[in-house]
């Protein structure tokens, strides 16, 4: 989608301005285009400049250079044309493809409309202005899906509704409450939900190992998610286990493994524990109040009770874009080339993360979900990119466009969500590189927006997921050695730190609006 850049210029105006004169009219390049699809969003373009408009750039840029060239022994524009062709016949050329092949450019895109998505590459160097006959030269275009506008306005949607409880409160107080925790050994018994393990992670596939992470920390949940896979019955298979002992699992691994030949499969994991803590909470006083800014644990508990409110609309919400989309989805078929889909990998990542933090989603959370994205990067970046292209065909219909404002509400909001500066929030977008994600997501939530005004709602209760999640920010593969001499990515494992750590800067942890600062450990 547009940026909003464009979308904000001022029309032209089709008067005459007093004193100013009206500019005529470019004359159009003689052409012969053909243009034939390549692949999914890729066309072919033909181009054929007619040798009458090469002679005649031949002729204005050989007049031009007469007029200023330094020849010596004659005064500048007295040098005979012969001369000044002999001498500067490859500038002249060189100049000569430049300009035929610009115009050309930009008259295929204004008379063919083919809505590029990325800048094509020309090689103008590699361009031959031939003795006799036309101009060609050749390129491929990456361009927007071609599929009917999907009926988004005769939908009927399912609204997610629920009443919190004193037991929902009470649950999100114990998450705020162990910020302040502290992590004590576990003396007695086996590991239970909730208690802390340290212990060695080997994993294995036929034998061979494919991985091994020493003394890695993590808490005992219902599934242990990695950066490229996930263990789903956590709970049970290290439930009891008490330090010396080990037990062994299995490891799903996803599309975004950095090993193609363990992607889809499972894997078999060996957990040696080493240690077990135990969460130990603060006790709710007075004293302990007054240092996190309440005066009473009533109004503790109603601060929780509203970070609830907005994430329950943040769920609302997400659970009806998903079923709008399902649904549109399902009615727009079309390809997108895979290295579009591998070059959008990364960007859609560090999106999908900056729209959780503005969901009010805590760290916790965003750590389990980015694992889950990037352990199926390529599913994710399909469908982000499928949304992307019909929202941004819905948008164009109903004519919603950006302006200035709304990127100035989005980061006033930014601001008040992580107590920032707004200038601070908007220097960080800039030096992240996210405005034009910032900008895609704006435009998207503004294209849902009218959606909904068209759609039904019918209410339902909300399902909440009960699973819960703990996530290492390790891999359970990593990538096959290669020939020396052959080309190289960086391993995903170092990719995804890198850009972990720069998602996770600036995040501000969820909780009331008085804010906290603590520490589990």
């Amino acid at each position: 989608m547009s940026t909003g850049e464009h979308d904000l210029e001022s029309p032209v105006s089709t008067e005459d301005e007093p004193g100013q004169e009206q500019e005529a009219p470019k004359p159009k390049l003689n052409l012969e285009v053909a243009i034939s699809d390549v692949g999914p969003c890729r066309k072919h373009v033909a181009v054929a400049i007619a040798r009458e408009e090469v002679t005649r750039q031949f002729e204005d840029s050989l007049g031009t250079m007469k007029k200023d060239a330094q020849v010596p022994g004659f005064r500048p524009g007295h040098a005979p044309r012969s001369l000044i062709e002999k001498k500067f016949r490859k500038q002249v050329a060189d100049q000569v493809k430049a300009t035929l092949v610009s115009g050309a450019l930009e008259q295929l895109d204004s008379d063919y409309k083919l809505s590029p998505i990325t800048q094509p590459t020309l090689d103008i160097a590699a361009i031959t202005i031939p003795e006799d006959g036309p101009l060609r030269f050749e390129l491929e275009v990456e361009v927007r899906p071609e599929f009917a506008l999907p009926a988004y306005k005769a939908l009927t949607v399912n609204r997610p509704v629920k009443t919190l409880t004193d037991a929902d409160v009470d649950a999100q107080l114990v998450l705020f409450l162990e910020r302040h925790g502290q992590m004590v050994p576990k003396l007695e018994g086996g590991a239970e939900m909730g208690d802390f393990l340290t212990a060695d992670l080997t994993f294995h596939s036929g034998g061979v190992v494919s991985n091994t992470v020493k003394e890695a920390q993590f808490r005992l949940q219902d599934e242990l998610r990695f950066q490229d896979g996930v263990v789903t019955d956590l709970a049970s298979l290290l439930k009891g286990v008490k330090p010396g002992e080990s037990r062994e699992g299995s490891v799903k691994i996803g599309t975004g493994s950095a090993d193609p030949g363990l992607r889809g499969q499972t894997i078999g994991v060996t957990f040696t524990v080493h240690d077990l803590k135990q969460m130990r909470l603060p006790e709710v006083n007075a004293q302990f109040l007054g240092t996190i800014g309440f005066e009473s644990r009533e109004e503790l508990r109603e601060a929780h009770r509203e970070v609830l409110e907005r994430r329950f609309k943040t769920q609302q919400r997400d659970a009806m874009r998903r079923e709008l989309m399902d649904t549109m989805l399902r009615e727009t078929r079309f390809d997108l080339p895979k290295d579009l889909i591998a070059r959008s990998e990364s960007s859609t990542i560090r999106r999908l993360v900056m729209e959780m933090k503005q969901g009010g989603l805590n760290d916790n959370e965003i750590r389990a979900r980015e694992a889950e994205i990037r352990t199926n990067a390529h599913e994710s970046t399909l469908r982000g990119l499928k949304e992307y292209f019909i929202l941004a065909k819905i948008a164009e219909a109903e004519g919603i466009k950006l302006e200035e404002e709304d990127f100035e509400v989005e980061i006033e909001a930014m601001a008040a969500r992580s107590d920032e500066s707004p200038r601070r929030v908007r220097a960080r977008i800039e030096k992240d590189g996210l405005a034009e994600a910032l900008a895609s997501q704006i435009l998207e939530r503004k294209t849902l927006d009218r959606i909904l005004e068209y759609v039904k709602f019918e209410e339902v209760p909300l399902v909440e997921i009960d699973t819960v999640v703990e996530t290492l920010d390790q891999t359970a593969t990593h990538a096959p050695a290669v020939d020396p001499g052959a080309e190289s990515e960086p391993p995903a494992s170092a990719e995804a730190a890198a850009e972990t750590q720069a998602a996770g800067e600036g995040a501000a942890p969820e909780g009331p609006a008085r804010g906290e600062q603590g520490s589990a450990g």
